[in-house]
């Protein structure tokens, strides 16, 4: 009798449990996204740009070659940060010269108005098309 009590206790318990912890994931519409990024009026030959919702949803992160990127990103309004990641000894970053200073380092080649303190924004549209150019300046 008791192991029929038992079983059934846990059954609810499992029930419950399960229903209790059921969290429905929001379905994310993702689209595609393309375009062109040049600095200096160049194609930037290397980079990753994002594509951030800023609403919870997970940014999207896509590679720069040859200053051209495709990928999927949220449908809706999107900050836009573009990072260019150059390695440089830290003389020449520093100006001076001074012991470890031949170590290197990595800086973004672009200003903070394009990367952590970026304004830009784009409204990513489910039927698109979702083409995006970006003309980056060095200074």
């Amino acid at each position: 009798m008791r192991t029929g009590i038992g079983i059934c206790s846990f059954l609810v318990l499992a029930l419950v449990i399960s229903l209790g912890c059921e969290q429905k994931v929001k379905d994310v519409k993702r689209v595609r996204v393309s375009g062109k990024v040049t600095l200096d009026g160049k194609e930037l030959p290397t980079g990753t740009i994002v594509f951030d919702p800023q609403n919870g949803e997970a940014p999207a992160v896509m590679n720069i070659l040859d200053g051209r990127y495709e990928g999927l990103a949220a449908v809706g309004k999107n900050r836009v940060r573009i990072a260019a990641i150059r390695k440089m000894s830290m003389k020449e970053k520093m100006g001076f010269d001074g012991p470890g200073y031949d170590s290197e380092v990595e800086e973004n080649a672009l200003p903070p108005r394009y990367g952590d303190k970026s304004e830009i924004v784009r409204e990513v549209t489910a039927e698109g098309p979702n083409e995006f150019n970006f003309d980056t300046k060095s200074k």
